[in-house]
């Protein structure tokens, strides 16, 4: 009987964690979860450039209604607003420019390791400018990996640019975010 309630309570002390996890999770989803797939692609394209100042504007306040009510259910404070809105802001476009790249076959893979993102990474802010060093540090992970990058054009570097850029401002702002 002893063993059974201490298996018992193992099994609830274990399951604690993952609850946290979850919420955690639903923290970070919340937005994205939110956002139909249309609007995550006009968002994603007016992030690599596409339409006008009124229609990114339209689609920034829709995004921020959304955040503004993830920022309610999950409790996030009024200091982390800001922080919680660009982090979703930059996950829907670099989700969506990955998939853009992709079918460019420009794996977005090769521009995580050519700049070090990642959980563990140096996730350099490339908030303003990305230096020259860091473009070539992409150009030359591309060759490496194979494409022949006289056959890229200026577009899809510019979509690359843009995934580069919402990559860092979405780990970031991640590290930023104490769930």
């Amino acid at each position: 009987m002893l063993k059974g309630l201490m298996a018992g309570a193992a099994l609830a002390l274990a399951a604690v964690p993952t609850v946290a996890t979850a919420q955690e999770g639903e923290k970070f989803d919340c937005v994205v979860s939110a956002i139909a797939a249309d609007t995550k692609a006009s968002i994603g394209a007016a992030m690599a450039g596409a339409g006008d100042d009124a229609s990114r504007d339209a689609l920034f306040k829709q995004l921020a209604t959304v955040s503004d009510d993830c920022v309610a259910k999950h409790g996030i404070t009024e200091a982390q607003k800001a922080t919680y809105f660009d982090y979703s802001l930059a996950r829907i476009s670099r989700e969506w420019l990955v998939g853009d790249i992709a079918k460019l076959n420009l794996p977005s893979a090769v521009v995580d390791k050519a700049l070090d993102f990642g959980p563990a990474g140096a996730n350099p802010d490339l908030s303003s400018d990305m230096s020259e060093d860091q473009i070539m540090a992409i150009v030359q992970a591309y060759i490496d990996s194979g494409v022949d990058i006289e056959k890229v054009d200026n577009a899809a570097w510019e979509k690359v640019g843009a995934y580069a850029a919402a990559t860092s401002i979405y780990w970031n702002k991640r590290k930023l975010l104490p769930f």
